[in-house]
């Protein structure tokens, strides 16, 4: 049964207002119209016919369906192919008999010949559609209840592995793309004889766009078995036609024709179903090439927005759904949105209209629903720092405020969340009762948990809800008034995966009020809780969580306790500075007299020597401007602490170093800045610490609030986001100079300077680098030639590598013709190569792409990769063939216990030979706790550097 119609020229086309509910009927007259002439065999179609007639589809039994559809096959086994004609209408009534039998009979016939045998006809009536100028009644028909059969196929199974494989192979579906791509290019599709054809069509698109639904439901591996009809669903996307249709798609319409919901709505739901392997690329080249598209759409239609209709406000609805789609997991849309800011204001402006927010129901609704998706574009774009920055400039902070009281569980999730972030301090200081906003997100977050759903997605939400909202200080004070320290507490002990990192990073926020880290502190269960997560997790995130909370808890008053007795023993131990002065006198018969005198200086004259001139304290959001104040800075002479990889591991310890031996710290503010808990931290040491602070504004109209205005005080700020960045540099420069007590490092004196080697601070394996960096000098215009007429001596080899000088490290690189890497090694001794090797080992792609960016930036050139694996490799085989010193041990025993600790074990100091390829000098081993271990460095570390040279 290859084929079951045929092109009936003389029949009349199939009218537009046909519907589905009608195909009985056609089938019928298809019927009385095709009445076969007396040969045995028509006659034999002829009494099947009368047999399908006689069957009720609701009342069939498997066993008869499975019988009818036998004797079906084998009747149009034996029809001529001149017969074939004939078999039209009884195909169609048979396909309709099938589609209208109880589930479990249609579930059993899912493999039968005679549901395998449609994918040749259907696909050859689909290429007449295509090439034809209309299509028959009989063709209309069969198209009709062949796709009626393939919805309710897919309806009635969860299970899409069970479908004939032909509704997914490559065949068909290349066919179906092939339609959907003449639908763009040929205007027959306008014609009304084929709305009929095309409305059948559409329904196959969206049975297809369920399919797809169900895959994201039940989490099939294999998303991408559409994606054969994904670019040309894209290609109606992008096509000037969807912008024409959309404008042009009358605003007051109560009903949209068959092209309008195949472009606005069809082809969308197609697209926010797909979530295969292409959606991240797909995405970022529709928004690239849509988004000014999109806002040209909503620059006519939203002022019109009072006359919108059902049909506009769905279209609308679906073209953010398109800008959202898998917004949530790709930060590159809300980044393609930032450059196109006027959609965010569009979409508050539809947020704020009355058409909406008066008519907001407690379940669906076209308005409730255009809402919902309104504000779940909007959570997601917040993470964008430009988007969020923008969201408070236009004080959008009221709009979500009306909405937090609807009563639509999930459009008031997002409504709370976009208040908590886009409101500023004096939003909360005008609120009558804030508390009340405190306690409402808890009783919701309370409930959520006690649901103890398998979706974690709204307690995940609804933890970022107060994440934004206790970045306020009032906030803060609200939760310790009510009491929610013991319910986090609790959170912390019970939740897990994502809900679990943002609780401890909520703690380690509140952790910088006095009265909640009292309550942390005096938590014994709590902080052995997080000291035993702490050794088994791998999130980083939450490693990194728990390295703050220990931090502010424990390290934090422990260090600047000491470091003010260290000071002060300083102070009280210090040799004086002595100057000589002359004074003048009056004597007591009233004449003067001037007298040399030597006495200490005064104390402000006396200056602190520090390691770095500068720490830039910033957040990732905003390295991109940071860099370049980096750079800069650099190039002004100044030495730099700064970490340009946001690094995790123990970088507590190492931020806190950094601030005691800057001068100045910068503190870059902006919102990013102010939600980061690590930013706080570091600007709350910086604080305690007394550097001198020199505060940046990074974003454009930031103003400093809460925690970070109290901070900042009144402190000239320099406003990179207003002025043009050389202006601001001056501005800088300017500061620097006003507050420092030294001279600045001038432009000649730091071209004058020896080029100073990369200094890194190790943090753990397989994680980022600190880089403190000074400007280097160029090397005979720039280029390599200076190190290509090097003569070595040859007994460097016979010297242990952690011996070597510098001349050294160079002799070894030209020999091994590593000339690259000699201008970057220049001033490194045998121990500092030593490091590099375990930067390569350690953090090989990383490594590779900082030394080539600072040779092509300083030598114009690049450092081959081939070239990097040999250096890798020959360090290894020379340090390989070299003896290293026997590895000794000292052994610490009867540290006294912490203030929640149990009495310590003993704690042993395992250090790698000097010249071992081993990523770190000095590994400590112990079964001891943290706390312990932290406290026996900080008694034990002035010894660290003997043991190191033993």
């Amino acid at each position: 049964m290859d084929k079951f119609y045929f092109n009936y020229r003389n029949e009349k086309d199939v009218s537009p207002r046909s519907g589905l509910l009608k195909v009985q009927k056609s089938v019928e007259t298809l019927q009385q119209t095709h009445t076969p002439p007396g040969s045995s065999q028509l006659v034999r179609l002829s009494n099947l016919k009368n047999s399908i007639n006689d069957k009720d589809p609701k009342t069939m039994s498997k066993s008869e369906l499975k019988k009818l559809l036998n004797s079906v096959s084998q009747a149009f086994n034996q029809v001529n192919d001149k017969n074939k004609e004939e078999t039209l209408p009884i195909i169609a009534k048979c396909i309709i008999k099938i589609s209208g039998v109880q589930e479990s009979a249609l579930l059993s016939v899912l493999q039968h010949p005679f549901v395998s045998s449609l994918q040749a006809p259907f696909i050859d009536l689909l290429h007449r559609w295509r090439n034809s100028s209309s299509i028959s009644n009989g063709e209309a028909v069969a198209f009709l209840a062949v796709v009626k059969l393939i919805k309710k196929l897919v309806k009635y199974t969860d299970d899409t592995r069970v479908l004939p494989s032909w509704l997914f192979d490559s065949t068909f579906l290349h066919t179906i793309a092939d339609c959907l791509t003449d639908i763009a290019t040929s205007r027959k599709y306008f014609d009304e004889k084929h709305f009929f054809s095309l409305k059948r069509f559409t329904r196959l698109i969206r049975v297809y766009t369920h399919c797809q639904l169900r895959w994201n439901d039940h989490n099939d591996n294999d998303k991408d078995k559409l994606v054969i009809l994904l670019g040309p669903i894209i290609q109606r996307l992008t096509s000037s036609r969807y912008a024409h249709i959309f404008t042009n798609t009358s605003k007051n319409t109560t009903k949209m024709t068959i092209i309008e919901k195949f472009y606005l709505l069809r082809c969308p739901s197609f697209l926010i179903s797909y979530n295969g392997s292409c959606l991240e690329e797909t995405m970022e080249d529709l928004l690239a090439t849509m988004l000014p598209k999109y806002i040209t759409i909503l620059n006519k239609i939203v002022p019109l927005v009072n006359d919108w209709k059902r049909p506009m406000i769905q279209a609308v609805n679906y073209l953010l759904k398109i800008i959202d789609h898998g917004a949530d997991r790709f930060p590159k849309t809300a980044k393609l949105v930032s450059g196109n800011l006027k959609l965010i204001d569009h979409v508050l402006a539809l947020v704020n209209e009355p058409l909406f927010y008066d008519n907001l129901q407690k379940k669906s609704s076209i308005e409730t629903n255009f809402m919902n998706t309104a504000l779940d574009f909007l959570v997601n774009m917040i993470s964008e720092p430009a988007i969020l920055a923008h969201m408070k400039q236009a004080l959008s902070a009221p709009i979500f405020l009306r909405l937090t009281s609807c009563k639509h569980k999930s459009l008031a999730l997002h409504a709370n969340n976009l208040l908590a972030y886009t409101m500023h301090e004096e939003d909360i200081k005008a609120m009558p009762n804030p508390g009340l906003l405190l306690k409402n997100n808890i009783k919701i977050l309370k409930t959520t948990i006690n649901k103890k759903s398998d979706d974690h997605s709204n307690t995940e939400q609804q933890l970022e809800t107060l994440k934004g909202l206790i970045q306020h200080d009032q906030i803060r004070d609200e939760l310790v008034k009510q009491n929610d320290i013991p319910f986090l507490l609790k959170c912390a002990d019970t939740l897990t995966g994502k809900s679990y990192a943002l609780v401890l990073e909520i703690l380690w926020s509140l952790s910088f009020r006095d009265e909640c880290a009292a309550a942390l502190r005096s938590n014994s269960k709590f902080l052995k809780h997080i000291e035993t997560v702490s050794k088994t997790t791998d999130d980083e995130q939450i490693k990194k969580s728990i390295e703050g909370l220990t931090w502010v808890l424990v390290e934090n008053p422990v260090m600047l306790e000491r470091r003010a007795k260290r000071e002060s023993e300083e102070k009280n131990e210090a040799t004086p500075e002595m100057i000589t002065v002359t004074e003048e006198i009056v004597k007591s018969d009233g004449t003067k007299e001037l007298l040399t005198v030597t006495k200490p200086a005064p104390q402000a004259n006396r200056e602190r020597k520090f390691q770095y001139d500068i720490m830039i304290s910033y957040c990732h959001a905003d390295k991109e401007l940071i860099c370049k104040i980096h750079k800069f800075l650099l190039a002004e002479g100044f030495l730099v602490w700064i970490d340009l990889n946001n690094m995790f591991g123990p970088a507590m310890s190492a931020m806190a170093d950094a601030v005691e031996n800057s001068e100045f710290v910068l503190v870059c503010m902006s919102d990013s800045y102010k939600q980061s808990t690590y930013c706080q931290a570091e600007a709350e040491y910086a604080f305690s610490c007394k550097r001198r602070l020199v505060p940046l504004k990074v974003r454009p109209r930031y103003r400093a609030d809460g925690w970070l205005g109290f901070m900042i005080g009144s402190r000239i700020y320099i406003d990179f986001g207003a002025l043009d960045f050389e202006t601001a540099c001056k501005k800088l420069i300017a500061e620097i100079a006003r507050q420092s007590q030294r001279p600045l490092p001038s432009k000649a004196a730091a071209a004058a300077q020896p080029k100073i080697p990369i200094e890194a601070v190790r943090v753990e394996p397989e994680m980022s680098v600190v880089c403190v960096e000074k400007k280097l000098e160029l090397s005979e215009k720039g280029s390599l030639a200076a190190y290509k007429n090097r003569k070595p001596a040859s007994d460097f080899i016979k010297i242990p590598m952690n011996q070597w000088r510098e001349s050294d490290v160079l002799d070894f690189l030209f020999t091994q013709k590593f000339i690259e890497l000699m201008p970057l090694c220049e001033m490194f001794n045998g121990r500092s190569l030593i490091k590099l090797y375990r930067m390569c080992k350690t953090q090989s792609g990383q490594t590779f792409t900082f030394l080539n960016d600072e040779l092509k930036s300083t030598y114009k050139t690049k450092l081959p990769f081939g070239i990097y694996v040999r250096f890798v490799s020959a360090m290894e085989q020379t340090l390989a063939t070299q003896t290293p010193h026997p590895v000794k041990k000292t052994s610490i025993k009867n540290v006294p216990p912490g203030p929640y600790e149990e009495a310590s074990s003993q704690i042993v100091y395992d250090y790698a030979p000097s010249i071992s390829s081993a990523p770190f000098d000095l590994v400590i081993t112990s079964s001891a706790s943290s706390m312990d271990i932290l406290r026996a460095v900080e008694q034990y570390g002035p010894n660290l550097k003997r043991l190191l040279n033993v």
